[in-house]
């Protein structure tokens, strides 16, 4: 019978030449050219300042840059070809186009046509940028919309950003919390497009089953939060923002696979029909994180029972879909997108305990309409929004492997909310925010189990009101100031009439919780601005903090509300991103005093309850540094110092640090830029920290080396590569669950424009 196998040298003959093949059709690929040009107003024909101008190659390189005080802008290094090229202004239509790089230095004049309108935070012709100078907040952006690394999700992404740390339980898709200067992830604000996923349910915001795809940037928010997200936030904000309409038509293909059972395969399709703009987007992840780890036994001081195991039930499936239209109505635009989000993994447990069946699935809707534009011929804008969601959530644990005897719950959450937000524009350039906002939310559990559970259906409404001002005093000092108060009323009910409980007072009498900030921002010069922030927020318990849910979390129905009293002081530099030099740096200094703070404590049947542990000072420094040190070679990392300092009256606790803070923590990344071809290493390293109040149960110190990077094939068509953890390093995050060791990742992706 002849052989149907083909020899391996006949594979790398044909892989060298598609490759040569590639090359010859495609020479560009070995040259790199430049842009040059200006930005103009297409009415008044002056100079359009702080554009934002984005250069997108099909290959998937991204080059960013904005225009100077006369209109210009520059960029050195182009990869020849055609580059797709987005133009972004507040009071401006966003401008998309293409652009042919060659080797010789392209030179391009754009004519931007003026469009007032109300777009989030900003108010028309007076851009209120997230990072600017003139903001007191300390806030820094993540560009997602060209990701490339397969099996990433946002937990990881996060984890790399100044002053969060992510705490996981495994690995693609496990739960995943995140916290911001120590904070929990309970006081941490979690917006998807400007809709709140907190609940009142609460339990923090799983950032494992959200996937990176259709995401364009992530904004965090450390200290100072804006009016436009309420401004009541203990531990601040992270603002995801999904892919935005506009542009010519665009798809987008997308596939992956890497270690222990990764997979994902994504598309997406956009652009104008009759008036409307619309975006699809499907995305499908998988994993079976069967990865092995290094098993103690649970005996962490017997080193002879000690081996190599293999991770259990831990396998996870996703699927995201992203459908978004928008239009223009006159001067007015209307906007409607909805995201669904599918999930279904197994709960492996502890690693020396392993489950084999418990499994937990999540389905999750969320929508909105929002309509902004201007108020008449005023110097003002409106933004009315409404939005809709509902989480259905299935815990099963009928062998009682996981946390407290057997379980099979079924929860759903459902929340509507309306919104209504007005930016004026007044004289001396002050701008003056207001809002107002209403929120329903019911959680319905159902223990398909037990016809009595400690879980109660529960109902919270909401109602919002506050104002925000900034107010420049001269070119240089920027004064911000704003307030909010929130008005809640809960009501708990019994499962077999539906009656209010007699066990829990329903608190239908509302409770009010208030806040303030004051900032101030100074702008130096030479690039630099001085920044200071003081507030006082308040955060009510949530039902999972009052009851407890699942697996091994019991609840508290003693807590009280917690109250933050913060305030942080930096110096920002903010050079420019062309040339060699440095292009930012900061330095932070934040100290946050909180009352009543709601911690999770493990007890020594490693089940966690929250506990209000009287007082605690948070204080800390954060760093952070991007530059290029040659033409070709890039760095940027950060470096926090925190100290999370329990001050209980109680002798044994006072003085300990909180539990899941660790004291130092380093991200560092080196890129290099041959061209088309990306090549880059990161390193990360957390200090020990501790899981309980009396500091004797550890997380070792975890260190962390990864290589990647970026290699085009043909024009449109690119692969992307990541080895993760190089050296295997066996880290735990959370109580005894493993993270993944050694791993690869391998992407491929393809994008056309028409």
């Amino acid at each position: 019978m002849p052989s149907t196998s083909t020899p391996t040298r006949s594979h790398s003959r044909a892989g060298f030449f598609i490759v040569f093949l590639s090359l010859a059709l495609h020479p560009e690929a070995l040259w790199a050219g430049s842009l040059q040009g200006r930005l103009l107003d297409q009415d008044a024909g002056r100079p359009v300042s702080s554009a934002a101008l984005t250069l997108s190659a099909p290959s998937g390189a991204v080059r960013f840059v904005r225009s100077d005080t006369a209109g210009t802008f520059h960029l050195e290094n182009l990869p020849t070809g055609t580059w797709g090229l987005r133009v972004e202004r507040l009071g401006y239509r966003p401008l998309q186009d293409h652009v042919q790089i060659g080797a010789s230095p392209t030179s391009v004049e754009l004519h931007l046509q003026p469009l007032p309108m109300l777009m989030d935070e900003l108010v028309v012709r007076a851009r209120r940028a997230p990072e600017g100078k003139h903001i007191a907040s300390f806030v820094e952006t993540i560009a997602l919309g060209n990701q490339r690394t397969p099996g990433t999700d946002l937990a990881q992404t996060l984890d790399r950003a100044t002053g969060v740390n992510i705490r996981r339980y495994g690995g693609l898709g496990s739960f995943s919390t995140l916290s911001i200067r120590g904070s929990t992830a309970e006081q941490v604000q979690v917006f998807l497009d400007g809709v709140l996923l907190n609940q009142a349910v609460g339990g923090g915001v799983d950032l494992g089953g959200l996937p990176i795809g259709g995401v364009e940037r992530v904004e965090i928010y450390r200290g100072a939060v804006p009016a436009h997200f309420g401004g009541n936030s203990l531990g601040g904000v992270v603002h995801i923002r999904t892919q935005p309409l506009g542009g010519k038509v665009r798809t987008r293909l997308h596939t992956a696979t890497g270690s222990h059972g990764t997979r994902q395969l994504g598309a997406l399709l956009s652009g104008p029909y009759k008036g409307w703009e619309y975006l699809g987007l499907v995305n499908y992840r998988a994993s079976r994180n069967d990865f092995r780890f290094w098993d103690d036994n649970g005996t962490e001081y017997n080193a002879q029972d000690d081996g190599w195991a293999r991770r259990l039930n831990s396998d996870f499936r996703g699927l995201r879909g992203l459908a978004k239209i928008g239009r223009y109505l006159g001067a007015s635009r209307l906007q409607v997108h909805s995201t669904f989000d599918l999930s279904h993994k197994g709960i492996p447990g502890l690693g020396n305990n392993q489950s084999l069946h418990t499994r937990y699935d999540t389905w999750r809707h969320v929508a909105e309409a929002a309509l902004f534009g201007p108020l008449g011929h005023s110097r003002a804008g409106y933004r009315l929004k409404a939005h809709h969601s509902r989480e259905k959530d299935e815990y099963r644990d009928r062998r009682g492997e996981v946390g407290l005897g057997r379980q099979h719950d079924r929860n759903i959450t459902q929340s509507l909310g309306l919104r209504g937000e007005v930016n004026a524009l007044l004289p001396g350039q002050s701008l003056l925010t207001a809002f107002v906002a209403a929120r329903g939310e019911t959680f319905v559990p159902d223990d398909l189990l037990r016809p009595d559970s400690r879980l109660l259906h529960s109902r919270r409404r909401a109602l919002a009101a506050g104002t925000e001002v900034e107010v420049p005093l001269g070119r240089r000092l920027t004064l911000n100031a704003g307030t909010q108060a929130e008005g809640l009323a809960d009501r708990f009910f019994e499962r077999k009439n539906f009656a209010p409980s007699a066990v829990l007072p329903s608190r239908a009498n509302g409770e009010i919780l208030w806040g303030y900030r004051v900032g101030a921002a100074l702008d130096l010069g030479a690039d630099l601005a001085l920044k200071a922030h003081q507030g006082r927020y308040q955060r009510a318990p949530s039902f999972f903090e009052l009851f407890g849910d699942r697996g091994a979390v019991i609840g508290n129905t003693d807590l009280v509300r917690e109250e933050g009293h913060n305030w942080d002081l930096g110096v920002v530099f903010r050079g420019s991103a062309e040339g060699v030099g440095l292009t930012l740096a900061e330095v932070v200094y934040y100290r946050n005093r909180a009352e009543n703070l709601i911690r999770f404590m493990q007890n020594s049947q490693r089940v966690s309850r929250p506990h209000n542990v009287g007082r605690a000072l948070l204080r800390g420094v954060e760093t952070r540094v991007e530059a290029r040190l040659l033409p070709r070679l890039a760095i940027r990392g950060n470096y926090a110092y925190q100290r999370a300092e329990n001050r209980t009256p109680f002798s044994f606790e006072r003085g300990n640090d909180l539990p899941n803070a660790p004291r130092h923590r380093l991200n560092a990344r080196a890129s290099l830029d041959l061209g088309r071809v990306e090549l880059y290493g990161e390193f990360s390293r957390e200090n020990r920290h501790f899981l309980d109040r009396a500091n004797l149960r550890t997380v070792p110190v975890r260190t962390l080396y990864n290589l990647g990077g970026t290699l085009p094939l043909v024009e449109g068509i690119a692969l992307s590569w990541e080895l993760h953890n190089l050296t295997d390093n066996q880290v735990a995050d959370l109580w005894g669950y493993p993270l993944p060791g050694r791993s690869y990742k391998l992407s491929a992706y393809y994008a056309t424009y028409q």
